[in-house]
């Protein structure tokens, strides 16, 4: 059996890859032809360097919805055959080569775009996208994040980060310092699932913001439905300036009574070298798409320029 996914699922799909992923883009000079088990090791990127025309093109992970398309961002819109179709920017991309690309005599065969994945385990705090990651000179900022095992209350959270702009090297074994976190904020960690008391009218789903601190935000879990009092509760956001005790709690939304009280277990107190986490080793550069082209460009002038509009559209049909 086959599915089909509507438009609106197509771009929704589009949206979270391209928000996640800060994609840069290339060209290859070896003839393959591109296929499911195309690897980023399949192709020979074009010759770089000091002097050389050519570089790697570095696209934003900005997008929005729109006909028109606009300079830095993607632009998300269903195309002519129907389907969703992201342009990036409002011109095409362009590379024009020197002396020492045409020294070479290289022949184009296509166009490649990839993104950089950063394994990690040992996690003992939560990572968030726009949030800048360093382990002594070595820094980049987080696109997105994966926990694919553990959980960050008990320090075992794993998976990826997706991240952009990464300057140096990232090495195995080391501590990832989140430089996002520079001053003292007691956040809270961990808050206890059975609350201290528990209130009556609530119902599974309604938040509320925790007293004494602020910007500290939990969730109802679970309730007792003759009542609504309240048998546990999840932390959504840590906030900041909280303590180890228990806490009263205001309705955000809901018919609770506002006599619920939570007891936070542990917080999250931090300085401006945060340890967050232990590399797995370096990013990896995963292999987004690849494009090969009709005609093969052989590259022999001074000045002679190739241009690529990076179009990505989704097919389901």
């Amino acid at each position: 059996m086959s599915i089909y996914v509507p438009n609106i699922s197509e771009i929704a799909v589009l949206k979270s890859i391209l928000l996640q992923r800060a994609i840069t883009i290339g060209l290859y000079v070896n003839s393959v032809i591109p296929d499911g088990s195309t690897l980023f090791a399949t192709l020979t990127e074009m010759a770089t360097g000091a002097g050389y025309g050519y570089a790697p093109i570095a696209l934003e992970n900005v997008i929005k919805e729109s006909a028109t398309p606009t300079a830095g961002m993607w632009t998300i819109m269903t195309n002519s055959a129907g389907k969703a179709s992201a342009v990036y920017a409002a011109a095409a991309q362009s590379w024009v080569f020197l002396a020492p690309d045409v020294a070479l005599l290289p022949t184009i065969y296509g166009v490649f775009g990839w993104a950089r994945v950063l394994p990690f385990t040992a996690a003992t705090q939560p990572i968030f996208p726009g949030d800048v990651l360093r382990q002594g000179a070595v820094c980049a900022q987080v696109c997105g994040v994966n926990v694919t095992s553990g959980s960050w209350a008990a320090g075992t959270a794993a998976g990826d980060l997706y991240i952009k702009n990464q300057v140096g090297v990232f090495v195995s074994g080391a501590t990832l310092v989140d430089a996002s976190k520079v001053t003292s904020t007691s956040e809270i960690k961990v808050l206890t699932a059975a609350p201290v008391a528990a209130g009556t009218g609530y119902a599974v789903g309604d938040r509320f913001l925790i007293g004494t601190g602020s910007g500290g935000v939990g969730r109802v879990t679970a309730i007792v439905e003759a009542t609504g009092a309240v048998t546990a509760v999840e932390l959504l956001s840590g906030g900041m300036n909280y303590t180890v005790a228990t806490h009263a709690t205001t309705a955000i939304d809901g018919a609770g009574n506002n006599a619920l009280t939570v007891a936070v277990a542990s917080l999250i107190t931090s300085g401006p070298a945060v340890n967050v986490a232990t590399l797995a080793g370096d990013s990896d550069r995963k292999l987004m798409f690849v494009e090969s082209l009709t005609t093969p460009i052989p590259v022999t002038t001074l000045g002679q320029t190739v241009s690529y509009w990076p179009t990505l559209t989704m097919s389901t049909g």
